[in-house]
């Protein structure tokens, strides 16, 4: 009779443990320099589809190095508690 209360709390201590993943907190460096920004592709001075390819490639890089910058900013401010 004990061993089976004795184990119906620990299977139930065990159950109100698995609520989820436990986060830890990670020393993560701010910003020790500025990254590169990209070189940007020219933009020809004539014929549509080469000037639209050209922009479309210049907005591409500008978004991916606008995401590393806040991936870096987001990364101080999150820091270590």
């Amino acid at each position: 009779m004990r061993a089976a209360l004795l184990l119906a709390f620990m299977l139930a201590g065990c159950a109100a443990r698995a609520s989820g993943p436990e986060l830890l907190p990670l020393a993560i460096p701010c910003i020790s320099s500025r990254p590169a920004a990209p070189s940007l592709p020219a933009v020809p001075s004539s014929g549509i589809y080469p000037q639209v390819q050209a922009l479309l490639a210049r907005e591409k890089l500008r978004a991916a190095y606008e995401r590393e910058l806040e991936a870096l900013l987001d990364a101080c401010v999150a820091g270590p508690p």
